[in-house]
């Protein structure tokens, strides 16, 4: 048993230079005007401003510039895209994990190896997660594009992201969108026990040939779902949803029920508060305060998780001797050889979000009717598939 557990600086390089929240909220459309360059700045350092960017004059011959550059704490690099600090890093991200493994060494024409990890991650939201594309095995589906998890991950959080409110970063502190608690493999290998030196069938002649010396592989993963990353309806300043209740149903359900309903839409509104839609999409106004408002939704949900993932693969082969170095190899391998439904991930309001119809049947412009915001409508995995194969050594 092996315990491990470090902590890691990753992600986007960390910005300096940028307009406060604060000032956002407070100046709204108002934050790209044109002002006075002395309204925020005096003597050498606004004669330089206007220099530097060969500012324009108002009807009063003041010196403008846009309110947004001048808010940023240094406006001399206001003009710069990024100005940002190349040994520092906005992303953190801490991981805690016990690994265990069991092994049998080859005895009796089995061996076998079972390793079990449970482990918890936490990042924040500029925290770069390329480790999602490999959480599941990745293969190419049947209509050609990548398949498996990672062919379904979409964008739940976990490509990067950004800071709700770059001024209040421990906000976004939260598992992480490759955390997966629970990782169990477990690889064998047995020697079917008929031909020569076995225990059934031990004499030499065609049987001998024929069920002598076979080979059975197989390899069972299985893993706990990924965090869930809920989309909303987006406002000026952030795409996070207002948390107000428990995304699990209630009760226990059915497999279809959870399959057909897995996010519990009653537990999400829109961060411009409930039944509000038409009067706020419907006019909406980036002046509006409730264009401003924060959503109480984390960056990942806590205790809340898409779909599992378990899988069996085989393979049966036999090698037919001409000579000690010459011999053909024969391979049966059989993928998902259970045949496994892994249903995939749910609708999580991308790239258009929506709530079912009010509990009145009535809509609005989140409340659609059709809506599948919460249901899973695609699988993991494909179905079971053989290969066959030969070859020859020498």
């Amino acid at each position: 048993m092996e315990r491990t557990s470090w902590a890691k600086l990753s992600g986007s390089l960390m910005q300096f230079n940028y307009v406060h929240t604060a000032d956002v909220v407070k100046w709204k459309t108002q934050l790209d005007d044109e002002v006075p360059i002395t309204n925020y700045y005096s003597g050498q350092t606004a004669a330089l401003l206007a220099q530097v960017y060969q500012a324009g004059q108002d009807a009063n011959g003041n010196f403008v510039l846009p309110r947004s550059l001048l808010l940023k704490p240094y406006p001399f690099y206001g003009a710069l895209s990024t100005l940002q600090n190349n040994t520092a890093f906005d992303g953190t991200s801490i991981y805690h994990g016990m690994n265990l493994r069991v092994q049998k060494r080859f005895s009796h024409g089995l061996d076998f190896i079972a390793a079990y990890t449970v482990s918890k991650k936490i990042a924040n939201a500029e925290t770069g997660q390329l480790a999602t594309m490999l959480v599941d095995p990745i293969h190419w589906a049947r209509n050609g594009q990548l398949g498996g998890r990672a062919g379904a991950l979409g964008w739940n959080g976990g490509f990067g992201g950004s800071f709700q409110d770059p001024d209040n970063r421990k906000a976004d502190r939260a598992v992480a969108a490759d955390d997966i608690p629970q990782i169990l493999n477990i690889a064998a290998t047995y020697e079917l026990p008929f031909g020569i030196g076995r225990q059934f069938l031990n004499h030499a002649g065609a049987l001998n040939h024929l069920v002598g010396g076979w080979v059975l592989t197989g390899n069972f993963n299985a893993e706990s779902g990924l965090p869930v990353y809920v989309f909303c309806s987006g406002n000026q300043i952030t795409g996070r949803c207002n948390l107000i209740g428990d995304p699990h149903f209630p009760g226990r359900r059915s497999k279809a029920d959870r399959i057909a309903d897995w996010i519990n839409p009653a537990a999400f509104q829109p961060p411009f508060g409930p039944n509000d839609a038409n009067n706020f999409w419907g006019n909406y106004s980036a002046a509006d305060p409730r264009a401003y408002l924060f959503g109480t939704e984390g960056a990942r949900l806590p205790n809340f998780r898409y779909p599992g993932f378990w899988n069996v693969d085989t393979k049966l082969a036999k090698e037919f001797h001409l000579s000690e170095s010459r011999y053909f190899e024969f391979r049966w391998e059989v993928y998902n050889t259970l045949t496994h439904q892994n249903v995939g991930l749910p609708n999580d309001g991308f790239p258009s979000f929506c709530l079912p119809p009010l509990p009145n049947g009535n809509t609005d412009l989140v409340h659609q009717a059709g809506c599948e915001f919460g249901r899973i409508t695609n699988v993991q995995t494909d179905p079971r598939a053989m290969m066959f194969g030969l070859r020859f050594f020498w």
